[in-house]
Order: C-alpha cells, then structure tokens, then sequence
C-alpha cells in the first residue's frame, strides 16, 4: 500500500525551529528589546513638534510651536523674548491636553515629554519684603518729685503728657502706697486736691504730694506739719544765707 504524503503545515504559522527559537531567547533580551523600543518612544516625542496655546499676562491667547527637545526654561526665555517680557519676572504653568490638569516639571524638562496643550506665562508676584518697624521714638518724661509721709521724698520718672490717673501705679510702687489709699495733692501746704483727669504738663507742676488716707488719716494735720517742716526749711535756709553773707 502507498502511503499519504504529509500534509505542508498551515499558512502564517511559524515553524518548529523559529518558535523553539523564539522561546529560547533569555529574560535579558526581551528586556533589551523593551528598552529599545522606550527609548524609540521617548525620541519620538522629543523630536516631535510640539504645538500649544499661550496665554499671556494681559490674558491674550497665542498659537505656538516648538522643537520637542527644547527645556521648559528655554521655551519661557523664547516666549518672553518674543513678547517683549523679562523671564526672570515671569513663570510657566503647564496644562495638559485633555484632562487640563496642571503639570509638574523641571527647568531642564524637555518640552517634547510632557503632554502639554496650553501655557500660561504668568507674571510673578514680588514677595513682599517684611516691613522692618519704625523705630520707637522715646517716649517724653520727667523726673516728677513726690513727697508723702510729711516728710519723705521719692522721685518718678513718668510722662508729662498721661492724665494723673496713668502714673498713681508707678508712684504707689515708689511710695509703697495703696491706690486704694491714695490722694494726689498739689503741695503739702494748701492742701489742694489735684484732678487725676489733667496732665502734669496741663497742672504746670513737677512735684506733688501723695497723701495716703491710711497712714494720715487727719489731711489737715498732715498738710499743716508738712508745712512747718517746709516753713522751717525756708528760715533754716535763710539763716544760713545770712551768716556766709555776714562773713
């Protein structure tokens, strides 16, 4: 008996030897090729050129076209140049096409990389430098003279311009008096009660008397021996100025 010849094998199959072949190939090779074929890509689209649409300060949109392989940087010194703008006061804010969502970059970026449809050439907003303050001019005083407890002195530096009221806490402090006790009087001889509303510089005086209701509970008292004591400061003083005249 004749035997059948063997049927030729399908069309746009591979052989046996060219799949045993392609199997053979190692993990290494096939990476190689995929490698290959990214970097093809990307060449693509560097090379490519790359069209968007410019929007610039004034809001006016421009059509424009550049190499793919160009840096983000160069393009904004090129738009800025050709729209008679200086770079270093403006920036680029990428928006891809699409989704038009903003894109991230780098100065060294190149344009071609990116998926980019519009650009907008924005104008930088100066950071304002931190005012410095103005220096504190000082503040006007005076040494104000307080006498209290007959016949004791203390001296406070305090503005001449505040109404009495503002300076009772630094002379309290001095005199170690109580505000709650406290009378500001013009002298310790008429007794005069000052207005704590008014100014020393408004009074025309530079020395008072603090009379503290708790330790000088007679005013009248207080205020006549505080006038003999000043009484017989005034004689003693011109006694002694009579003797070194008499000399």
């Amino acid at each position: 008996k004749r035997m059948k010849a063997r049927a030729p094998p399908p069309p746009n199959q591979p052989s046996a030897a060219s799949r045993l072949h392609s199997e053979a190939k190692s993990p290494s090779e096939t990476a190689v090729i995929s490698d290959q074929n990214l970097v093809s890509m990307k060449e693509n689209m560097i090379n490519r050129l790359v069209d968007f649409t410019v929007i610039l300060p004034s809001g006016v949109e421009q059509k424009c076209t550049v190499q793919g392989s160009k840096a983000v940087m160069d393009v904004l010194v090129d738009l800025c140049s050709q729209y008679h703008l200086n770079p270093s006061q403006h920036s680029l804010e990428l928006k891809s096409s699409g989704t038009q969502q903003v894109l991230s970059y780098k100065p060294n970026t190149l344009i071609g990389a990116l998926d980019v449809q519009t650009v907008l050439l924005k104008e930088k907003i100066p950071e304002e430098k931190a005012k410095r303050p103005l220096p504190r001019v000082p503040e006007k005083s005076v040494r104000l003279v307080v006498n209290y407890l007959k016949t004791q002195k203390a001296v406070v530096r305090v503005s001449p311009e505040v109404p009495l009221h503002n300076i009772i806490p630094a002379i309290c402090e001095k005199c170690e008096v109580s505000q709650e006790h406290i009378v500001l009087l013009r002298d310790g001889i008429t007794g005069e009660e000052l207005e704590l509303t008014k100014s020393l510089e408004e009074l025309g005086i530079k020395e008072l008397y603090a009379w503290d209701r708790k330790k000088e509970p007679n005013r009248k008292a207080s205020v006549s021996s505080d006038a003999i004591e000043k009484e017989k400061a005034r004689l003693l003083g011109l006694f002694n100025a009579d003797r070194r005249s008499s000399k």
